[in-house]
């Protein structure tokens, strides 16, 4: 049962990520990482689980990942 709950929470932080994606701005990680935690202290993550998270989601959404500076920014394709 542990296995089902951790994805159905893996689950719940992505959808929260991809609902803080914006349109027509960029937002980063630690950006990111810092709303959810704002929002509901259950979605505290590490950095970098944040980053893997976003980068596996920019692979599957209509997200674009500026990689032209540290941090990498995220938004929704036009």
């Amino acid at each position: 049962m542990k296995e089902r709950e951790d994805s159905l929470n893996t689950l719940k932080l992505s959808l929260e990520l991809l609902k803080r994606i914006p349109k027509g701005r960029t937002v980063t990680a630690p950006e990111l990482r810092q709303q959810l935690i704002d929002v509901n202290q259950e979605f505290e993550r590490s950095p970098r689980t944040i980053q893997r998270l976003l980068e596996t989601l920019s692979e599957f959404y209509n997200i674009e990942r500026d990689e032209t500076g540290k941090p990498f920014r995220y938004r929704w394709k036009e």
